[in-house]
């Protein structure tokens, strides 16, 4: 099964964040809970968790600004 990892809300009024850096490789495996992203917001930086774990798809480059709600990562976890 595929899950799609979308940015969450850092906090009210928050529309969009920026990828400060991936802190793991495309096609590498991940556990649920292992930090796999630091994003940027205008309040704050925060680490993204691993939904589940798996085989993951990065769909998003270092310093892009995605908006929340977007998937930037997918994890197989078959």
């Amino acid at each position: 099964m595929a899950l799609e990892m979308k940015v969450p809300s850092p906090g009210e009024s928050i529309t969009e964040v920026e990828i400060a850096s991936w802190l793991v490789k495309d096609g590498y495996y991940v556990e649920k809970d292992q930090a796999i992203a630091e994003i940027d917001s205008d309040k704050a930086t925060l680490e993204l968790p691993a939904e589940a774990s798996g085989i993951i798809t990065l769909k998003a480059e270092e310093g892009d600004v995605v908006a929340v709600g977007e998937v930037v990562c997918i994890i197989d976890t078959d």
